[in-house]
Protein backbone atom coordinates (compact mmCIF):
# COMPACT_ATOMS: atom_id res chain seq x y z
CA UNK A 1 0.00 0.00 0.00
CA UNK A 2 2.67 2.79 -1.05
CA UNK A 3 1.16 6.52 -0.82
CA UNK A 4 2.85 9.28 -2.49
CA UNK A 5 4.14 12.54 -1.27
CA UNK A 6 0.56 13.79 -2.13
CA UNK A 7 -1.46 11.37 0.53
CA UNK A 8 1.43 11.73 3.05
CA UNK A 9 0.91 15.37 2.88
CA UNK A 10 -2.95 14.70 3.49
CA UNK A 11 -1.85 13.02 7.05
CA UNK A 12 0.53 15.09 8.17
CA UNK A 13 0.56 19.14 8.53
CA UNK A 14 4.34 19.51 7.59
CA UNK A 15 5.09 20.75 4.25
CA UNK A 16 8.34 21.37 2.61
CA UNK A 17 11.03 22.44 3.58
CA UNK A 18 9.88 20.36 6.83
CA UNK A 19 8.31 17.47 5.30
CA UNK A 20 10.47 14.84 5.75
CA UNK A 21 8.66 11.66 4.30
CA UNK A 22 8.72 11.59 0.75
CA UNK A 23 6.44 7.99 0.72
CA UNK A 24 5.39 5.46 2.67
CA UNK A 25 6.06 2.01 1.58
CA UNK A 26 4.15 -0.48 3.94
CA UNK A 27 2.04 0.35 6.58
CA UNK A 28 -0.03 -1.56 9.60
CA UNK A 29 -2.07 0.75 11.35
CA UNK A 30 -1.58 1.22 14.92
CA UNK A 31 1.08 -1.21 14.51
CA UNK A 32 4.32 -0.16 12.02
CA UNK A 33 5.43 1.71 9.40
CA UNK A 34 8.06 1.92 6.76
CA UNK A 35 9.28 4.92 4.55
CA UNK A 36 11.45 6.71 2.31
CA UNK A 37 13.11 10.37 2.20
CA UNK A 38 15.86 11.23 -0.40
CA UNK A 39 17.78 14.05 0.77
CA UNK A 40 18.01 16.12 -2.27
CA UNK A 41 21.10 19.04 -2.55
CA UNK A 42 18.93 21.68 -3.08
CA UNK A 43 17.89 21.19 0.20
CA UNK A 44 17.56 24.41 2.43
CA UNK A 45 18.69 22.45 5.88
CA UNK A 46 21.60 20.81 4.43
CA UNK A 47 24.79 21.10 6.93
CA UNK A 48 27.46 22.24 3.76
CA UNK A 49 30.13 22.88 7.01
CA UNK A 50 32.27 20.12 6.65
CA UNK A 51 34.19 18.14 3.38
CA UNK A 52 31.05 16.64 2.49
CA UNK A 53 27.30 17.72 2.99
CA UNK A 54 24.95 16.39 5.05
CA UNK A 55 21.53 16.03 6.21
CA UNK A 56 21.58 17.25 10.19
CA UNK A 57 20.85 14.47 12.32
CA UNK A 58 18.33 16.41 14.78
CA UNK A 59 16.37 16.28 11.40
CA UNK A 60 16.56 11.98 10.81
CA UNK A 61 15.25 12.22 14.20
CA UNK A 62 12.48 14.62 12.78
CA UNK A 63 11.50 12.25 9.81
CA UNK A 64 11.41 9.23 12.29
CA UNK A 65 8.97 11.33 14.08
CA UNK A 66 6.42 12.49 11.07
CA UNK A 67 6.94 8.76 9.53
CA UNK A 68 5.84 7.58 13.07
CA UNK A 69 2.57 9.77 13.18
CA UNK A 70 1.46 8.36 10.20
CA UNK A 71 1.36 4.84 11.84
CA UNK A 72 -1.43 6.42 14.25
CA UNK A 73 -3.03 9.10 11.95
CA UNK A 74 -3.72 6.63 9.46
CA UNK A 75 -6.67 4.79 11.14
CA UNK A 76 -8.16 8.04 11.66
CA UNK A 77 -8.96 9.00 8.52
CA UNK A 78 -8.74 12.51 6.32
CA UNK A 79 -10.10 15.62 8.05
CA UNK A 80 -9.67 18.58 6.79
CA UNK A 81 -7.12 21.09 8.18
CA UNK A 82 -9.19 22.17 10.98
CA UNK A 83 -10.24 19.51 11.99
CA UNK A 84 -6.51 17.64 12.33
CA UNK A 85 -5.16 16.87 15.54
CA UNK A 86 -2.70 18.47 17.50
CA UNK A 87 0.50 16.47 17.90
CA UNK A 88 4.16 16.85 18.64
CA UNK A 89 7.37 14.86 19.35
CA UNK A 90 7.40 14.34 23.14
CA UNK A 91 10.46 12.02 23.87
CA UNK A 92 13.85 10.91 22.70
CA UNK A 93 15.00 8.13 24.44
CA UNK A 94 18.30 5.43 23.96
CA UNK A 95 19.14 7.82 20.54
CA UNK A 96 22.27 7.08 18.74
CA UNK A 97 23.94 8.29 15.61
CA UNK A 98 25.70 5.52 13.75
CA UNK A 99 26.68 7.15 10.44
CA UNK A 100 25.52 10.62 8.98
CA UNK A 101 23.39 10.87 6.23
CA UNK A 102 24.39 12.38 2.89
CA UNK A 103 23.38 14.33 -0.03
CA UNK A 104 21.46 12.31 -2.79
CA UNK A 105 20.82 9.54 -0.19
CA UNK A 106 17.41 7.96 0.61
CA UNK A 107 16.62 7.33 4.16
CA UNK A 108 14.65 4.21 4.76
CA UNK A 109 12.30 5.33 7.97
CA UNK A 110 10.77 2.45 9.97
CA UNK A 111 8.72 3.03 13.44
CA UNK A 112 6.63 0.09 14.83
CA UNK A 113 4.38 1.45 18.11
CA UNK A 114 5.24 -0.67 21.65
CA UNK A 115 3.01 0.90 23.90
CA UNK A 116 0.05 3.43 23.84
CA UNK A 117 -1.55 4.91 26.69
CA UNK A 118 -4.12 8.06 26.14
CA UNK A 119 -2.63 10.51 23.70
CA UNK A 120 0.91 9.37 24.23
CA UNK A 121 2.74 6.50 21.86
CA UNK A 122 6.09 5.02 22.34
CA UNK A 123 7.43 3.90 18.73
CA UNK A 124 11.10 2.07 18.27
CA UNK A 125 12.42 3.54 14.97
CA UNK A 126 15.21 3.52 13.24
CA UNK A 127 16.61 5.26 10.08
CA UNK A 128 19.08 3.55 7.59
CA UNK A 129 20.85 3.56 4.18
CA UNK A 130 21.51 0.95 1.99
CA UNK A 131 20.56 -1.36 4.63
CA UNK A 132 23.28 0.56 6.96
CA UNK A 133 21.48 2.00 10.30
CA UNK A 134 21.92 5.64 10.47
CA UNK A 135 19.74 6.23 13.89
CA UNK A 136 17.64 4.22 16.42
CA UNK A 137 15.67 5.49 19.02
CA UNK A 138 12.52 5.12 21.17
CA UNK A 139 10.30 7.92 20.33
CA UNK A 140 7.31 9.10 22.33
CA UNK A 141 4.38 11.02 20.21
CA UNK A 142 1.85 12.80 21.76
CA UNK A 143 -1.56 13.08 19.55
CA UNK A 144 -4.50 14.81 20.35
CA UNK A 145 -7.18 13.42 18.77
Amino acid sequence: MPFSELQVQDLLPHRHPFLFVDKVLSLQPDHRVEGTFRVKDDHPFINRTGAVPVFPASLVVEALGQIAAICIRYPQGETSPQLRPRGFLARIDQCSFEHPVHVGEALLLTASLVKHFATLYKFEAMGSVDDKIVVKAVLTLYLEF
